[in-house]
């Protein structure tokens, strides 16, 4: 379970434009997969769960978030997985 630290002003830029609250941040770090980097950075991600009818034939969105070696946010993304 990783705490928010600081938000870099092009992870809150994103976060805005996207949509993203700090709620789900908060969210996706204390829930989500994180990926060690090699400089001691983490990627943290969260498949959202199965979407609901409305988003038939769509892509699943994916949440996630770079942090850095001291715990700060650099981004945050929603991206889209392709199902075959």
């Amino acid at each position: 379970m990783m705490k928010l630290g600081k938000i870099s002003p092009l992870a809150f830029s994103h976060m805005k434009r996207r949509g993203i609250s700090i709620d789900a941040l908060n969210h996706l770090l204390a829930h989500g997969q994180v990926e060690k980097q090699f400089d001691g950075g983490q990627v943290v991600y969260l498949d959202s769960p199965t979407p609901g009818t409305a988003w038939a034939g769509r892509p699943a969105p994916r949440l996630y978030a770079v942090v850095d070696a001291a715990g700060d946010v650099l981004t945050v993304e929603k991206r889209v997985r392709l199902r075959a």
